[in-house]
């Protein structure tokens, strides 16, 4: 009998070895599932993080992209005027060109060709300018002229009764130069730090000085100089033109279809424009921004993306906080 007491003894303890075993098994598999469980939330905690910060960053480079692919329209300031006239009465008519390079990427480049065509029953002789340089166009200016080793220099025009006029603007914002030469033509090839051309992604807008003479005689610089002549004639061009530039818009407008030039038949009587401006499309830049535009909307599709994946985080931490919460 008391054999068989102790073997239920030893049973008893058994039992309740197992029993705290499998309890110590448990409470680790509890402490497991707790620490998972935590593991878990950091994970969906960094999910939503990364997949907020990420909609973020792409976001914000997309909109870096279609500010660059899509910038505001050019603007450009007045770009000056250029004024033509003579210290005495030439020979014949007098006809002024000039040539605007169109590049888009340097300072304003130049040509003033002066020339006088004599009469029937005169011989050409040579021939004697002055021109004003004034507003930006002065800014830097440099010129040089044709069949001469001399370099003509602009000098400020000094005060004298003339002050201001409705071609010119400010006799103190121009620059004046006096050019001769023994032949009948005068030309004149120029540099200015004026930029003729602004633009902004592919749009690009052309400001030209304006090309005119005075309407009276004034003394410049302590030297009487006289308006060209009523018959004189005025043709402004644009040369060098991109070959990838769509015009959509001049002011005044261009006469003739794919020839960016206007002609004057008479630079006094009718006085001419102050400025002319051209607006157009650089086909090359257009596709550049484009490609940008494309890349703006691949950047958007992988914020969405981004935003969703956080989205599922917080859904998926939601849900199993009320698990809990029914279970608790």
């Amino acid at each position: 009998m008391l054999g068989s007491r102790k073997r239920s003894d030893r049973a008893v303890e058994a039992i309740a070895v197992e029993v705290r075993d499998l309890r110590a098994s448990m409470d680790a598999m509890a402490g497991q599932q707790a620490k998972d469980a935590d593991v878990a939330h950091a994970l969906r905690r960094a999910r939503v993080w990364v997949g907020v910060i990420l909609a973020c960053v792409f976001t914000a480079a997309s909109i870096g992209l279609v500010a660059v692919a899509l910038p505001a329209s050019p603007t450009a300031p007045d770009p000056g005027r250029i004024g033509v006239v003579v210290p005495d009465d030439p020979d014949g008519a007098v006809q002024v060109y000039a040539a605007f390079s169109a590049d888009v990427d340097s300072r304003a480049h130049f040509k003033l060709i002066l020339s006088v065509l004599p009469s029937t029953a005169s011989v050409a002789r040579s021939s004697s300018f002055g021109v004003f340089f004034c507003g930006a166009i002065r800014e830097g200016l440099q010129l040089t002229q044709a069949n001469t080793t001399e370099v003509p220099s602009p000098v400020p025009v000094e005060q004298d009764i003339l002050e201001f006029d409705s071609r010119l603007g400010y006799r103190s914002e121009c620059d004046f130069v006096e050019v001769s030469s023994d032949l009948w033509q005068v030309a004149l090839y120029a540099t200015s730090d004026l930029a003729l051309a602004t633009v902004a992604g592919e749009k690009v807008l052309y400001a030209l000085p304006g090309v005119t003479t005075t309407s009276v005689e004034e003394n410049v610089n302590a030297k009487l100089m006289q308006p060209l002549a009523l018959d004189s004639t005025l043709r402004v061009e644009m040369t060098d033109i991109p070959a990838d530039l769509a015009v959509t818009a001049a002011a005044p407008q261009v006469p003739a279809a794919g020839t960016l030039a206007w002609s004057f038949a008479d630079i006094r009587g009718v006085n001419a424009p102050s400025q002319y401006r051209v607006s157009g499309i650089l086909g090359d830049r257009e596709s550049v921004s484009q490609a940008l535009l494309f890349a703006a909307g691949a950047l958007i599709g992988l914020a969405g993306a981004a935003l969703i994946w956080a989205i599922e985080g917080i859904v998926e931490t939601i849900l199993l906080r009320r698990r809990a919460r029914a279970t608790a």
